[in-house]
């Protein structure tokens, strides 16, 4: 399944996490894009979206808004 996590941090913000991310986890076939300007997307299968949205909230960001099915 592909899920799609939207984050109220911006584009820039949210492809700063991805890449420490894959420094941790290697690379990871994800999707970005800004959503509204201040807010992202990313679009990736369900199981590594859900790592990333830990990761996140691992470091201290409590920005997630919404994960639905892409």
């Amino acid at each position: 399944m592909i899920l799609k996590a939207r984050f109220t941090a911006n584009i820039d913000t949210l492809n700063q996490w991805l890449a420490q991310y894959q420094a941790i986890n290697g690379p990871v076939q994800f999707f970005t894009e800004s959503a509204f300007s201040v807010n992202s997307v990313i679009i990736g299968r369900d199981n590594e979206i859900m790592f990333f949205i830990g990761f996140v909230a691992g470091i201290g960001e409590h920005c997630l808004e919404t994960v639905t099915k892409a």
